[in-house]
């Protein structure tokens, strides 16, 4: 017999998968001239400010789907990111197997905190590009040491007519690294309504310029004025049956954060 809970997800990963075919088929279409007046980098910038501020706390559930595993998995965490700061604290809060979990970015070191064999490792660079916790997302994709604002040149290919929200128009701003930025992706071609600058879709190129996954935002919401994505989809499209989505169920930007979060010390603390 086939368990429910593998059937919902297998539905839910099928749905996810027609998504990206449905970019796809959006990158393929023609688009309409960029508007005079419009700059990409400003583009890119707004996006910066509704996924991050200066500051966010976050609270989210990762599930993680894998042929690997027989049942998808599940974890929870909370983050505080610095933007300003170039500086980033994560504790995951469930499994019970995981919790107390931590990580600490204080720029350009990353380090690890293992509350079962009560070990502080740091990771080095040649590791951020490995899975985060078992999932799609690289450790630089949590604790974001590449930023898709100042590691990247921003050049607006044109409009979407119909990728935006609610089936209205879209920018399409291709994002290529600086020569000397330490980035892994040769491009990022990323979908931004037009009406809100909410994120929509993201394709990422390797260098040889084929695309490796798609990122997609979903669940829009208004938090504190901005139209935030409460539901980020990772496909990676050189791995079959591979899906994480993370959905946020709490969001605040701008606060101020006590400093003693973004230390050695606190990795070992509990909230």
């Amino acid at each position: 017999m086939i368990c429910k809970d593998r059937m919902h997800w297998t539905r839910g990963l099928l749905v996810t998968l027609f998504g990206v075919l449905t970019a796809g088929e959006a990158a393929a279409a023609e688009l309409l001239p960029a508007p005079e007046g419009q700059d990409a980098r400003e583009i890119a910038a707004r996006v910066e400010d509704i996924f991050r501020g200066d500051a966010s706390y976050i609270e989210a559930t990762m599930t993680i789907v894998s042929p690997r595993l027989p049942t998808p998995r599940s974890v929870g965490f909370k983050s505080w990111d610095d933007r300003l700061g170039k500086r980033s604290f994560i504790r995951i809060t469930a499994p019970p197997k995981d919790e107390g979990m931590s990580f600490l970015k204080l720029h350009p070191n990353l380090w690890n905190y293992i509350p079962r064999v009560e070990r502080t490792m740091r990771i080095p660079p040649s590791m951020m590009l490995q899975g985060w916790m078992g999932s799609d997302f690289t450790n630089d994709d949590l604790v974001r040491e590449a930023s898709q604002l100042d590691d990247y040149d921003h050049t607006l290919l044109g409009i979407d007519p119909a990728a935006g929200v609610d089936g209205g128009e879209a920018f399409v701003v291709e994002y290529r690294p600086h020569e000397d930025a330490a980035v892994v992706w040769g491009k990022i071609v990323t979908w931004i309504d037009r009406g809100s600058h909410a994120p929509l879709v993201q394709d990422f190129y390797d260098e040889g310029g084929e695309k490796l996954r798609t990122m997609r935002f979903d669940a829009i919401r208004d938090v504190q004025g901005r139209p935030y994505p409460h539901r980020w989809s990772l496909v990676p499209l050189d791995k079959e049956g591979h899906e994480t989505v993370i959905d946020v169920s709490e969001i605040r930007f701008d606060e101020a954060f006590d400093d003693t979060i973004f230390t050695k010390r606190n990795l070992r603390g509990r909230d």
